[in-house]
């Protein structure tokens, strides 16, 4: 947790939620006026969708280094140039012709960069000086390594219950037939292969979220109510998109209602798991898990036929979840440094 002053927390808390929702709204906005309604076969929209995760982790880059953070040191700085010409090359790749040629269907070149970075992070977590270097910009392995297994175990394990139940109210069917057999086979692999060529994507959102924002949000107003304004703002932050059709399409209104609490619930997990570990890694693997287990679930387990009742259903799941996490005792530690 920072040491910060409050009125410079403060400071760096407003110039990063300001240009991060102004960054993402008129990248946003703007891809509407120029490609029309959202697309996901349009390459301009297939680029803004991508850039749009980078926006926070790139927005929290540029504060620090404007804010000359004491954490910005020369092994953080390497982390930080993976992520960089990462997305540069994904961003290129995404509309133009990938320079090297796809793996399932994602651009060689822009995967590699991934996997050397990865490489390269887990090089400096095996030298103690190095290691150093990134604990204060929460880029090393951190504490607690357990919960790398624990915690995403468990999404996992409520994120899968969630299409089953779907199947057996008769809410949805599979669109390949119900598999549970091909839903493992084809799951666990594609998040080992996603988390090393796709990881500045998830890192995109969560390094600014669950790094910057909460690092001056949790000193300034403690752990639990930090926890539900952080929820609040990540859901606020996905409005436009959310309007334009994103994730709840044709619900404009109470889609931003669903995404917010959603969001909320989500953010105390993977919050929580920062604050257990001291690493922003276990965030990053989170989200990655979030996002790729309901498009192989509709293939091979079930998709909800209502929209929104499935939202609900997985919301209060995980809701049940995020609960019990709220009662340990790491959030008193955070309201105690309010």
């Amino acid at each position: 947790m920072t040491t910060l002053k409050k009125q410079d927390l403060k400071k760096e808390m407003y110039t990063f939620l300001i240009i991060t929702f102004a960054a993402t709204y008129i990248l946003q906005i703007g891809m509407y006026v120029i490609a029309g309604p959202l697309s996901y076969t349009s390459p301009f929209w297939s680029v803004a969708l991508s850039a749009s995760m980078f926006v926070p982790a790139i927005v929290a880059i540029f504060c620090m280094a404007y804010f000359k953070s004491e954490a910005l040191t020369q092994e953080t700085k390497i982390i930080f140039t993976f992520f960089l010409v990462y997305v540069v090359l994904f961003l290129y790749e995404s509309f133009f012709p990938p320079i090297m040629g796809s793996i399932m269907d994602k651009p060689l070149l822009s995967g590699i960069v991934g996997v050397l970075g990865i490489l390269t992070l887990i090089l400096l977590n095996l030298k103690k000086k190095w290691k150093n270097g990134l604990e204060l910009s929460k880029l090393h392995f951190g504490n607690n390594i357990k919960y790398y297994i624990v915690l995403p175990v468990l999404l996992s394990v409520i994120l899968i219950i969630t299409p089953i139940i779907y199947y057996i109210l008769d809410l949805g069917s599979p669109a390949s037939g119900f598999n549970l057999n091909m839903f493992f086979n084809t799951w666990a692999p594609s998040l080992i292969l996603f988390f090393f060529i796709l990881w500045p994507s998830y890192f995109g959102e969560e390094y600014g979220w669950r790094f910057y924002l909460q690092d001056r949000l949790f000193p300034l107003l403690g752990g639990y109510k930090g926890v539900l304004v952080l929820g609040i703002i990540w859901g606020l932050w996905h409005g436009v998109i959310i309007v334009l059709g994103h994730n709840y399409p044709g619900y404009p209104i109470l889609g931003n209602v669903l995404m917010t609490l959603y969001c909320i619930v989500l953010g105390i997990i993977f919050s929580y798991a920062v604050l257990k570990t001291g690493s922003i890694w276990i965030a990053v693997i989170l989200h990655l898990i979030n996002n790729k287990t309901a498009p192989v679930a509709t293939s091979f387990i079930a998709n909800s036929d209502n929209l929104i009742l499935g939202s609900i259903i997985g919301t209060v799941l995980l809701a049940v979840f995020a609960i019990i996490l709220l009662k340990s005792e790491v959030w008193k530690r955070c309201q105690n440094t309010a």
